[in-house]
């Protein structure tokens, strides 16, 4: 029979534990992009510490200074989800802060004892060896594919492992190559561990090296470069060693850049145009947002609502839906405003801090005879490089989006955090009596709160991803957005992909194709009300109506989505066609000009009908 600290030892190593299941299982699929069930391991962790909360005599809590801040922030993201054009996407986005805060408070109050972190760093380490392996193998077969998913197209000779994203693959490995090195250099572990860790970080070097990614390089290089400074300036008698070794890994990068095609595209692509190695589209990304930004400076637009709002703000040079500004502190400034980017401002000043202030305690009990190593120094510094590293892969892209790096950044983050309590007692606070109530009754708020949503998120994913990987428009297809149009009626997507399906299979015109025309009528319309300052969704709704007869009804959609979709080519194109059909060509004729100046090279509609109307005299 268990007493009750054996009872609390079992308990603080096993909380770990869905954490890092959860690590492992999204970095394995996609990213966890389309598997929110993931993040059911949170709300599990959650409850095992409520657990341990009451199973120990005198409970304690770490209450690191970050915690105040990121608390406020939740809260602030709480408010800022409210009366926005999307509260279900601004809810979405709510959950993952809730869950990367939570993970980060359960991992700074309960993975601290030395083997757990050790274990920790063996696991991760190993699945990221895995993956970049992965990616090697990709690159080597010229595979298209993702696991069982087709890859995108724009992602040609490029290898991002289990990652829809080769630049997610690089962030994700970024973070964990200088922990290896940390315990190959600093850590005293068995030869044979020191070895498998420099075989793990030479393999996710070269993943790192076959994503292509030019921010991936320069995080990784930056991780690296920290390391080496600690080394340098703390660690004399490795200055040799490290410095042979950076030697070696520079001559290996420029080799590889200068013999292998598509990274020397890369290279030169940096500040080109018009290729799909151009590095300018990130500037046609940062100034609408800025924009954005500009027009709601102190709250800023809603939490991820970049995406939501850009239709107004669309450079030409943009077509997709870009889905985030692809560098987070950005996205931060544009979601939630000044007020956000003070709020986390000031935890990142509070947690630098509380790095600094520690780093000197790390190193005390390490024997100053001989070669001074400790696994406390390597998974500080090694953690503490790699999280660098990626703080710096966040300016170029969006790596805190993806639960698979979301929750390492947030499980090591709150690993360094509780390092502070060898540098002081003073955020060690006891709690029992009222004291153990309230911090319960909080767990299980957050947990009532949260579970729900990510159990309602997960059946919704489970339905959507289904509906994507479907070949044709099909009662299947159908039956499957319309069950998760029940679960989550606020997604205005899934009321646009029905809608949408619904007016192709009316524009096959086979029977019953005005029952169609009608059921995409009203999904579409819902879909405007959802937001209305989709473009994409206006345009398709004036289409149907053009369709069916309503031509009145259709100009008045195509004109509101001609006045949304700014330099959108393919509203410009429809809308032109229609302005064709009520006589008024040469405007017609300037839109199908203006559409073909956006996009020359893959635009038949508009190339085709602008010969067409020269042929006639329109000038």
């Amino acid at each position: 029979m268990l007493n009750r600290d054996q009872l609390d030892q079992y308990l603080e190593r096993i909380i770990g534990v869905p954490l890092v299941a959860a690590i492992v299982s999204s970095a394995v699929l996609f990213g966890g992009v389309r598997n929110p069930e993931i993040g059911l391991a949170v709300p599990f962790a959650l409850i095992l510490w409520i657990g341990r909360l009451w199973v120990q005599p005198t409970p304690r809590l770490m209450l690191h200074p970050v915690i105040w801040p990121l608390l406020a922030f939740m809260g602030y993201a709480a408010w800022r989800s409210q009366n926005v054009t999307s509260p279900y996407v601004a809810e979405r986005a709510l959950v993952q802060v809730v869950i990367g805060v939570v993970t980060f408070f359960l991992a700074l109050q309960n993975l601290q004892r030395n083997e757990s972190v050790r274990w920790l760093v063996h696991i991760l380490v190993a699945v990221g060896c895995l993956i970049a392996g992965y990616a090697v193998l990709q690159l080597l077969r010229e595979s298209d594919s993702v696991l069982w998913l087709q890859q995108p197209a724009g992602y040609s000779k490029r290898a991002g492992g289990t990652f829809v994203n080769p630049n997610h693959l690089a962030g994700f490995l970024c973070v964990l190559i200088p922990i290896s090195w940390g315990v190959v250099f600093l850590g005293k572990e068995a030869a044979v561990v020191k070895v498998l860790h420099a075989y793990a970080a030479l393999v996710m070097m070269v993943g790192v090296a076959v994503t292509m990614s030019r921010g991936g390089w320069f995080a990784s290089a930056v991780g690296l470069s920290l390391l080496a400074s600690y080394i340098v300036v703390r660690r004399t008698e490795l200055r040799w060693p490290a410095a042979i070794a950076a030697l070696v890994f520079g001559l290996a990068a420029f080799g590889y850049v200068s013999s292998v095609e598509k990274a020397k595209a890369r290279v030169t692509g940096i500040t080109g145009e018009g290729t799909v190695d151009a590095g300018s589209s990130r500037i046609w990304l940062w100034r609408p947002a800025l924009a954005m930004w500009r027009d709601r400076p102190v709250t800023g637009v809603g939490p991820l609502h970049f995406d939501v709002e850009f239709a107004a703000y669309r450079p030409w040079q943009i077509q997709a839906h870009p889905g985030f500004t692809h560098n987070e502190y950005l996205e931060v400034l544009v979601d939630y405003g000044l007020v956000g980017e003070v709020l986390l401002g000031v935890a990142i000043l509070f947690y630098v801090g509380g790095l600094i202030r520690t780093a000197k305690y790390v190193e005390r009990g390490v024997n100053d005879l001989g070669q001074r190593l400790s696994n406390r120094s390597a998974l500080f510094f090694g953690t503490a490089a790699g999280l660098g590293g990626l703080a710096v892969h966040c300016l170029v892209d969006f790596d805190l989006q993806i639960p698979a790096i979301s929750l390492l950044a947030c499980l090591l983050g709150g690993v360094l955090a509780s390092h502070l309590r060898f540098a002081t007692d003073r955020y060690w606070v006891s709690v029992r009596g009222i004291g153990r109530v309230l911090v319960t009754i909080g767990g299980f708020a957050c947990l009532v709160w949260l579970a729900p949503r990510v159990v309602g998120n997960a059946r919704e994913a489970w339905l959507l991803n289904e509906a994507a990987e479907a070949n044709q428009v099909d009662e299947n297809l159908l039956q499957r957005l319309r069950a998760a149009a029940v679960l989550a009626p606020g997604n205005q997507r899934t009321a646009l992909e029905l809608g949408e399906n619904y007016r192709r299979l009316s524009f096959k015109g086979d029977r019953g194709w005005q029952t169609n025309g009608m059921e995409a009528i009203h999904w579409l319309e819902q879909s405007v009300r959802l937001n209305p300052r989709d473009p994409e969704a206006i345009l398709a709704l004036a289409r149907t109506r053009q369709w069916l007869g309503d031509t009145n009804g259709a100009a008045r959609d195509f004109d509101r989505a001609l006045a949304l979709g700014t330099n959108h080519v393919e509203v410009a194109n429809h809308v032109a066609w229609n302005l064709l059909t009520r006589g008024r060509t040469n405007e017609a004729k300037a839109l199908f000009d203006q559409s073909v100046r956006w996009n020359w090279y893959s635009n038949p509609m508009a190339i085709s009908k602008k010969a067409e109307l020269e042929a006639k005299g329109y000038k």
